[in-house]
């Protein structure tokens, strides 16, 4: 109700224009910003689309169609003869979060890890 109210109303700070938007978490924004250049498209072209979180809704003749990821749509635009590139892989997964937020970094690859460990065990080996 209040963002409805803030976009009725223009709203300047210091002679610029305040833009309101609902407030997403951070991945539904990367999955929202994959979406850009399909949407430009589809504006270019007159095509009606709507973007409910972090999908595409395509009104095409035939009737609406959602997609669930960028690529997805990319694809289907790609086959109708609009042509979109899109970078795949651009959100980063539950690995790739976590390892950026964790205090502490892997060093060097398991199986070099290994060889150490079982070079080490060796020592304690019984004879």
């Amino acid at each position: 109700m209040v963002l409805k109210e803030a976009w009725k109303k223009r709203i300047k700070f210091q002679d610029r224009a305040l833009f309101f938007d609902h407030d997403y978490a951070t991945e539904i924004l990367q999955k929202r910003k994959e979406y850009i250049t399909i949407k430009k498209a589809l504006k270019e072209r007159g095509i009606r689309f709507q973007t409910p979180l972090s999908r595409l809704r395509v009104h095409w003749e035939s009737g609406p169609r959602t997609y669930e990821s960028a690529q997805e749509a990319a694809d289907e635009l790609n086959r109708r003869g609009i042509q979109i590139e899109t970078s795949r892989g651009s959100v980063p997964g539950i690995e790739e979060r976590l390892q950026k937020t964790l205090p502490w970094q892997r060093v060097g690859n398991s199986e070099d890890t290994a060889v150490r460990a079982k070079q080490r065990l060796q020592g304690f080996q019984r004879k």
